[in-house]
This record gives C-alpha cells, structure tokens and sequence, in this order.
C-alpha cells in the first residue's frame, strides 16, 4: 500500500481536506493517509491541494482530479 503524504498547511488553505476525506472513506485499502508537516512548497501550497507519494508530488487544480491523480499514481507502483 502506498501512503499519500499531506501538508497541514496546505490541508487548511485548498480542498486537500476534502481529497483526505474521500481517500478514508473510499480508498483506505489503496492509500494509507498521512498528516505531515511542512513540505516547504509555500507557493504551490496557497494555490492547489497536493500530496507526496514517495518523492513525487502529485498536484491539480481541484479535490476530483487530485484522487484521480492519487489512485493512477498508486495503480501504476510508480
């Protein structure tokens, strides 16, 4: 299983929260979620949800396209 990392800060600023909740609810057999600190992406963060997954950043401009973006990236085993 792959874990999804996510910035708090970036979790109080975009829709990463929403992303976090679908991923409980509807992929917890496919992404493990974590809460990490700051990933030191200031202007990415103020602008778009994103997540870590290993040392790739997976980014998009809403909540639906970032979970699509998660599970291709976790289908794929990178």
């Amino acid at each position: 299983m792959r874990v999804a990392k996510f910035c708090v800060r970036n979790i109080k600023v975009t829709d990463a929260e929403k992303v976090i909740y679908l991923l409980l609810q509807h992929h917890q057999n496919d992404v493990d979620v974590h809460i990490v600190d700051c990933f030191s992406r200031c202007l990415e963060c103020r602008v778009r949800p994103f997540c870590r997954i290993q040392l790739t950043t997976i980014e998009a401009d809403d909540a639906g396209t970032l979970i699509n973006k998660i599970l291709q990236a976790v289908k794929s085993n990178f």
